[in-house]
């Protein structure tokens, strides 16, 4: 009898599991693939507000001290002065003088740009903003500052600046605003919030790893990793090694067609990600080789879009869709830094083969 009842627990016991793995299943195919007509069909999801003046200020890192200054050059937007500084600065980081200045700097740490020199420290700069990059004996390791696009720095091109004064990191500089007019790369629009400040971080706090992972607290904080565990998503494999720390990576059909569609050659950087917005789970569990990804979901979009996601440009897609004449290749809409365009996959002697077309390039 005993083992008549523990059959019964057994069968219901499985057929609970079964019936959370095809729930699993469901939810997984609502995100990915479009069951309704229109390959830009996609569920309704929360809007986007933008953040206003209020919101900014309210919001600014906790860690940057600011003092107001009472004598300073105010901050003007001057469209071709801006333009004429953009010239100015890609001009500098081809010259043989960069070059020679940052030779170590560059062999080690090639993905950023490099500003200025102070101690054994150089201030640089990447995608998501500044950085002190300090030099220990041969090894170079960077501390991302938090200092991403809100924060407008003074000139630092060229020319070697007392960044470093009793154990913090000090610029001066302006708090603004900033409003892209279209995702087509181009300058953005400036609104000054604040002007005349002196902005400060103790180095103590810019060099906490608390989990010691590589990266610093202020930079998983940033780009939402956990500081407090070296391997956010616990896959075993710590967050710096990992090509996607967010979410585990998991080996299935649809997982490898999603590696296909973003996995393409790249330099792979330690310090930089590929951001993907998307909820499909097949695409947050890929494993890349050639490439690291941050992938983010809709949900995460409020907190990240301005500093992490749109600024960026990141790759977006649309949800799959099928067609009757073509019921083994599957349609996705994409969009990244060269353009808008199409996809197509199809699965052909055991692998995907995907066709990747722009219908609309941006001059980048």
């Amino acid at each position: 009898m005993k083992s008549y009842h523990f059959l019964i627990l057994l069968a219901l016991f499985s057929c609970k599991k079964d019936s959370e793995t095809k729930k699993t299943e469901k939810e997984a195919e609502n995100q990915c693939f479009i069951v309704r007509e229109g390959i830009n069909f996609d569920e309704k999801t929360k809007k986007y507000v933008p953040p206003t003046n209020e919101d900014i200020l309210k919001n600014l890192p906790k860690h940057i001290h600011q003092k107001q200054l009472s004598d300073f050059e105010k901050f003007n937007y001057d469209q071709k002065k801006t333009d004429e500084l953009k010239a100015k600065e890609k001009e500098y980081f081809a010259s043989s003088a960069y070059k020679t200045k940052f030779s170590e700097w560059i062999k080690s740490l090639p993905e950023f740009n490099y500003l200025s020199i102070n101690q054994n420290f150089t201030l640089a700069e990447n995608k998501y903003g500044l950085w002190l990059i300090e030099k220990i004996g041969n090894d170079f390791k960077p501390y991302f500052l938090g200092i991403s696009q809100d924060f407008y720095l003074n000139d630092f091109y060229g020319k070697d600046q007392s960044f470093l004064q009793n154990n913090r990191f000090v610029a001066t500089g302006t708090l603004v605003n900033v409003q892209r007019l279209s995702r087509v790369p181009m300058l953005p629009k400036y609104e000054v919030l604040k002007d005349g400040l002196e902005f400060s971080i103790d180095l103590k706090d810019i060099k906490k790893d608390s989990d010691n992972d590589g990266f610093n607290d202020l930079f998983e904080n940033f780009i939402g990793l956990n500081p407090n565990s070296k391997d956010t998503d616990g896959d075993g494999i710590s967050d710096f090694e990992d090509s996607n720390p967010k979410f585990k990576s998991e080996t299935s059909k649809f997982a490898s067609m999603y590696e296909s569609i973003a996995d393409e050659p790249s330099e792979k950087f330690n310090y930089s990600f590929t951001e993907i917005l998307t909820d499909c789970s097949y695409f947050q569990n890929i494993n890349p080789k050639k490439r690291k990804v941050l992938v983010y979901k809709t949900e995460d979009q409020n907190p990240l879009k301005k500093d992490v996601l749109d600024h960026f440009f990141p790759r977006k897609y649309s949800k799959m869709k099928t067609y009757k004449n073509y019921p083994e290749v599957y349609f996705m809409d994409f969009s990244d830094a060269s353009g808008d365009g199409t996809i197509s996959a199809e699965f052909k002697d055991g692998k995907w083969k995907v066709d990747k077309k722009y219908t609309l390039t941006f001059g980048v």
